[in-house]
């Protein structure tokens, strides 16, 4: 015991050193939960309720199981709701009618989130911030939806209708559907997706008018449509440092900026969607951008490993998350690799400012696609990780867990401490995290493979069986944790089980 003890100094020490590259205590694992369409969930609009919680339940069960830490829920598909809202309509992808509310009444939104948090997942609310009508006449629209109530707002392209990023109005209906959204309910973030300005039809001439009477001293139409949308990513920003600080904002842009910038020879984003990064970087509006590499490392046209590390170049100072198109690369008629997308986390790990990976969609981890979630559990994913930290949001850790004692009651260990004091950034922790080595390890706290537990809604207490230890010295650690995951300085106690 006395090895472990004197191996205790070193605990502070190690803390804050980089993560193992082999698996990294800090990295995002996400997963896009899709509602358009049906994509992901409900997997159609005529179940009922209970089949709906049945559904969401177990997709979310098998997310954890894998190690997702993150969901990225679609809450707005086409200006509509999954959730109570008094801007827009309730989907038509959940009740099969747009307009309609789930019957009996329920909040899809609150739910969602309550059972992502039991399970210590961030929820991160996913919007489609400008998609009004994905295909004209597929359903009737409310008689409330944004198209009917003010078509003034709506740019119109062949079967295809959207937010007009230029007109104020409309910017400001989606600011405050965000800003109720991020006000009345417990989300960890909020994120958008790439549909800002069509990608096919490119738009023409269809906000010239719009132009015109708002061109906000452009002279260049393209230029002022990247701003349009860069304007609604700053108050965004702004309104959520505002009212609740410690909530993140990230974007998923579509994978090739320019072609010239890696060497790509694809669709170009900067130009057709006025989709505009780097900006968003240089101003620091967002907490993370979230590129969709959807193709192979050695794809023809858009290699993945030579997209990589340009993004990795111009996200030194905001989060680097990498999109993966694992409901392709794991289909039962992919022609390439399964081994794919496995290649792709190593390489994301070896590569600097990474910081995780998100796939779509949640499908292809929930039923397992070609083994693709028994892959991530035996492999990639078979250590717990924690979202990596944001320190320009809050970089001040909770105070150390308090009176930390351990107890053997018949067949269970029983592991428990108090709440400490207050932190000097105004928080009492968010969870815990419980550490076990055995005697002769090496206490390394900047590593995830002693973790043993993970405490949810703040609970002080942690019991495991008997069964699940052999005869000997152990010593437990547990630290605090808050909302942004900062963590404390460590509280330690030995255990001997004889």
């Amino acid at each position: 015991m006395k090895k472990l003890m004197s191996g205790l100094i070193l605990v502070i020490l190690f803390t804050n050193l980089v993560a193992q590259s082999n698996s990294p205590k800090y990295e995002l694992r996400g997963a896009w939960i899709a509602t358009v369409a049906n994509i992901d969930w409900p997997s159609a609009n005529t179940l009922t309720v209970n089949e709906q919680y049945l559904e969401l339940t177990r997709m979310l069960n098998a997310l954890d199981k894998a190690g997702i830490n993150t969901v990225f829920f679609q809450i707005r598909t086409e200006c509509d709701a999954f959730y109570q809202s008094d801007f827009e309509p309730w989907s038509y992808w959940l009740t099969g009618q747009q307009g309609k509310a789930p019957e009996p009444f329920y909040d899809p939104l609150e739910l969602v989130i309550n059972e992502a948090h039991s399970r210590g997942m961030e929820f991160h609310a996913w919007f489609n911030p400008y998609r009004a009508e994905r295909k004209t006449g597929l359903y009737e629209s409310a008689s409330d939806h944004v198209v009917n109530t003010h078509p003034e707002w709506i740019l119109r392209f062949d079967e295809y209708k959207m937010l007009d990023p230029g007109n104020p109005d409309a910017r400001r209906h989606i600011l405050n559907v965000m800003k109720d959204v991020l006000i009345r309910y417990d989300v960890d973030g909020i994120h958008f997706d790439d549909y800002f300005y069509p990608y096919t039809p490119k738009i023409s001439d269809e906000d010239s008018l719009t132009f015109v009477n708002f061109s906000r001293g452009f002279d260049d139409i393209d230029a002022w449509r990247r701003d349009n949308i860069n304007q609604l990513m700053r108050e965004i920003y702004e309104v959520i440092n505002t009212e609740k600080p410690h909530v993140k904002f990230g974007i998923s842009p579509f994978g090739i900026v320019k072609n010239e910038y890696a060497g790509t020879n694809g669709f170009n984003s900067y130009d057709v969607l006025y989709c505009d990064p780097l900006t968003w970087l240089d101003e620091k509006t967002v907490d993370y951008v979230l590129p969709q590499l959807y193709w192979e490392l050695d794809h023809e046209l858009a290699p993945y490993k030579n997209l990589l590390p340009w993004w990795a170049s111009v996200t030194e100072e905001r989060h680097l998350y990498v999109g993966h198109y694992s409901s392709k690369m794991f289909a039962e008629n992919y022609r390439g690799s399964y081994n794919e997308i496995g290649k792709q986390i190593m390489l994301n790990r070896s590569t600097p400012n990474v910081k995780g990976s998100v796939y779509f969609s949640a499908k292809s981890i929930s039923q397992n696609w070609s083994g693709f979630a028994d892959t991530l559990i035996n492999n990639y994913y078979k250590n717990p990780a924690l979202p990596p930290l944001m320190e320009w949001k809050d970089n001040i850790p909770p105070e150390k867990p308090l009176n930390l004692s351990i107890d053997l009651s018949g067949e269970y260990i029983i592991i428990d401490w108090d709440t400490p004091d207050i932190s000097a950034f105004g928080e009492y922790p968010y969870y815990y995290i419980i550490y076990r080595f055995k005697e002769g390890e090496a206490i390394d706290l900047s590593a995830n493979g002693n973790i043993v537990h993970k405490t949810i809604d703040g609970e002080t207490i942690f019991v495991e069986t008997r069964s699940a230890l052999n005869r000997g010295s152990y010593l437990y650690i547990v630290t605090a944790l808050d909302r942004l995951h900062n963590e404390s300085e460590p509280a330690a106690k030995e255990f001997i089980l004889k």
